[in-house]
C-alpha cells in the first residue's frame, strides 16, 4: 500500500493551489466582463485610478484557464469590445451618423484582447515563461503597436489611468508612459500568481510562504518602491523659472457652428477674446488661438508658380473661382492678421487652414502660423499627424463608401495634406513647438520636436486643438490627461488653447497648474514655468516599447520551434 512521504527539511512540499485556482475558473465571458468594467472605471470620467492595479486580474486568469480555447478567445473579445465601446463612446458625438464609425473603431480595437491572450498563453503554457514576465511584456508590446498603426491611437494606455499619481508617473521621463503601463500590468500579473501559484510551503515548522511567492513579492514591492522613490526625488529637485507670458484663448463653439456659422461672427468672437486678454494683462509675450480658429482661408502662393498653373489649380479646387479669387484672399487674410498683430503689438499664434499653391500642385494644411508685430514674414508649422476619417480618409479613391465612417459627405470630404517635418517657432529668446489637435497624444511625434536640436530644445510645447466635435464629453478630460505624459516625457511645460476646452498649463512634472472649465469661453493667462532638465526619453525614445514588441514577436518562432521539437521527440 502506497504511503505519502511526510515533508522534511530536505524534502519540503508545497501546498497544492489547484482548489484555490479552480474557484476562480469562471466562464471566460464573465471574467472578461469584469476586467472591462473595472478597467473602464479606472479611467475618466469616474477616474478611480486605484482599480487599474487589479482590473486585469480576471482577464489574466484566462491565460491559465482550462476552458475551451473557443470560449476563452470569445470571452476575451467580448470583454475588449465592451471596454472600447464604453471608452470611445465620444466618437459617436461627431455626427448624427457617427455611431457606425464608433462601433467599427471599437470592433477593430477589441481584437487586442484575444490577440494578447493568444500570445500570452503560448508564452506561459507552451514555453513556460512566468506570467509576471509574459503579461507585462506582451500587453505593453501591443500598446506600442497601437500607437503606430495608421497614424496611431495611443489612448487609454494603462498608464493614463494614473495621470494624477505624480510620484508614480515620473519614470515616464526615462521609459515613456509605457513604463507606467509595465508596472500596472506587473502588479496585475502578481495578483494572479497569488491565486494560481502555490502560496504556502509545508516545512517541519509548519506552513511558510513559498519561496517563489517571496521572490515575486520582492520584485513587485521593489519596483513600486523604486518608482515612487524616483518620482518623489524628481519632483522635489525640480527647479522652474519664469518664461513667456501667454494668453490662451478658449472659445466655446460647436463644430456645426464652425462649419456652417457666420465666419464674420466667428472672427468677432476671437477679437473679443483678444481684447479681453489685453485688458487682463499689462504685458504679454504671445496670444495663442485654438486650432483652425481663423475662419477664413489663409492663402500662400509660391512665387515661381506660373499664372497658368495657378489658374488650373484654382479651378480644380473650385470651378466657379479662378486665381483672382484666391489672390484676393491672399491679400485679405495676410493684411487682416498682420495688421491685427501690428495694432495690438503682441505676437499671435493662430490656428488656420493654409491653402498652399505651389509648382507641384495644391495642398491644404492644418497649420499654426506665428504673426509678429511689424514683421511681414511668418513662421508656420503644418500638422504631421492627421486624424483618419476626420482630416483625411484612407483609400478614399479606391473605396468611396468609406465616407460613411466620417462626419462628411460628398465634396466636403476632407483632403488635408500631411506636414512633412517638425517646425519650431522662435519668439525672441524663446523656442516653441506646436502640436496640433491630437498630436499631443502621440508620444513619438512630440519627441520629434526634441530631436536634432543639440542643447537647444523647445522651451515650451503649445497644443492648439479643436475639441468642439465632442460636445462636453469625457474626451476633453482624457485629452488633457494624456497630454500630461508628454510634459513629463520631455521635461517641458505644455500649454493648451482649445476650442470648448480644456485649456490648461502643465509643468514639467506633469502638474496641471491652471485650467479653464470645458464648455466655457475665456482667456487663461499664465506665466510658463521653464524647465532646464533634459529627459532621457527625449534622447532614447520608445526603447521600452520596441524592446517589449521585439520580445513578444520572438515568442512566436520560439513556440513553433518548441512544438516541432515536441513532435520529433514523440
Amino acid at each position: 500500500m502506497a504511503t505519502t512521504e511526510a515533508p522534511t527539511a530536505a524534502n519540503p512540499k508545497t501546498v497544492d493551489s489547484s482548489t484555490r485556482s479552480c474557484s476562480y475558473d469562471r466562464h471566460p465571458v464573465v471574467l472578461a466582463f469584469f476586467s472591462a468594467m473595472l478597467l473602464w472605471f479606472s479611467f475618466l470620467p469616474t477616474d478611480w485610478s486605484w482599480l487599474a492595479w487589479g482590473a486585469l486580474v480576471p482577464l489574466f486568469l484566462l491565460i491559465k484557464s482550462q476552458r475551451s480555447r473557443r470560449s476563452i478567445y470569445f470571452g476575451a473579445w467580448t470583454g475588449g469590445m465592451l471596454f472600447w465601446v464604453l471608452s470611445i463612446q465620444w466618437v459617436r458625438l461627431t455626427d448624427s451618423d457617427a455611431w457606425l464609425a464608433w462601433l467599427v473603431m471599437a470592433l477593430v480595437l477589441s481584437v487586442w484582447w484575444p490577440g494578447f491572450l493568444l500570445v500570452a498563453r503560448l508564452a506561459v503554457l507552451r514555453l513556460g515563461v512566468p506570467l509576471m514576465v509574459a503579461a507585462p511584456l506582451i500587453w505593453v508590446g501591443l500598446e506600442f503597436v497601437r500607437a503606430h498603426i495608421l497614424t496611431g491611437f495611443p489612448w487609454y494606455y494603462l498608464a493614463h489611468s494614473q495621470h494624477r499619481a505624480l510620484p508614480l508617473i515620473q519614470i515616464a521621463d526615462t521609459t515613456g508612459a509605457l513604463g507606467v503601463s509595465v508596472l500596472i500590468a506587473l502588479v496585475n500579473a502578481w495578483l494572479v500568481d497569488l491565486r494560481t501559484v502555490p502560496l504556502l510551503q509545508l516545512t517541519p515548522r509548519g506552513n511558510r510562504l513559498a519561496r517563489p511567492q517571496l521572490v515575486r513579492a520582492a520584485i513587485v514591492l521593489g519596483a513600486l518602491t523604486a518608482t515612487a522613490g524616483y518620482g518623489t526625488f524628481r519632483i522635489a529637485t525640480a527647479r522652474f523659472h519664469d518664461g513667456p507670458r501667454l494668453a490662451l484663448l478658449q472659445s466655446n463653439m460647436e463644430q456645426s457652428r464652425k462649419i456652417l456659422g457666420d465666419r464674420d461672427q466667428i472672427l468677432l468672437t476671437y477679437r473679443a477674446l483678444v481684447e479681453r486678454a489685453l485688458r487682463d494683462n499689462k504685458q504679454l509675450d504671445l496670444i495663442v488661438w485654438p486650432e483652425t480658429a481663423y475662419p477664413f482661408p489663409f492663402v500662400v502662393r509660391n512665387s515661381p508658380l506660373s499664372d497658368a498653373d495657378f489658374e488650373r489649380q484654382a479651378r480644380s479646387l473650385d470651378p466657379r473661382n479662378g486665381r483672382e479669387f484666391w489672390i484676393d484672399w491672399e491679400r485679405e487674410s495676410a493684411f487682416q492678421l498682420h495688421n491685427w498683430a501690428d495694432q495690438i503689438r503682441v505676437p499671435m499664434l493662430v490656428g488656420s487652414l493654409i491653402y498652399d499653391f505651389h509648382e507641384s500642385g495644391f495642398s491644404k494644411f492644418n497649420s499654426a502660423i506665428l504673426f509678429e508685430p511689424n514683421i511681414k514674414a511668418i513662421q508656420r508649422y503644418a500638422k504631421i499627424h492627421l486624424v483618419p476619417f476626420g482630416e483625411y480618409v484612407p483609400l478614399i479613391d479606391l473605396f468611396p463608401w468609406l465616407t460613411v465612417l466620417t462626419p462628411y459627405r460628398g465634396a466636403s470630404v476632407p483632403r488635408l495634406a500631411f506636414g512633412t517635418k517638425p517646425a519650431w517657432f522662435q519668439l525672441g529668446r524663446f523656442r516653441m513647438a506646436t502640436a496640433i489637435c491630437f498630436e499631443d497624444t502621440i508620444p513619438q511625434l512630440v519627441r520629434r520636436f526634441f530631436q536634432g536640436q543639440g542643447t537647444r530644445q523647445p522651451d515650451v510645447v503649445l497644443n492648439i486643438s479643436n475639441d468642439g466635435w465632442f460636445q462636453g464629453s469625457v474626451e476633453h478630460d482624457m485629452h488633457l490627461a494624456i497630454s500630461v505624459f508628454r510634459a513629463i516625457e520631455n521635461r517641458v511645460p505644455l500649454a493648451r488653447a482649445v476650442n470648448t476646452g480644456v485649456s490648461a498649463l502643465v509643468d514639467g512634472n506633469g502638474r496641471v497648474i491652471a485650467s479653464l472649465p470645458k464648455l466655457t469661453e475665456g482667456v487663461l493667462s499664465v506665466t510658463v514655468p521653464l524647465d532646464d532638465r533634459v529627459a532621457l526619453y527625449s534622447e532614447w525614445g520608445d526603447w521600452l516599447g520596441i524592446g517589449c514588441l521585439t520580445l513578444t514577436l520572438a515568442l512566436i518562432p520560439a513556440c513553433l520551434l518548441q512544438t516541432a521539437r515536441s513532435r520529433r521527440s514523440a
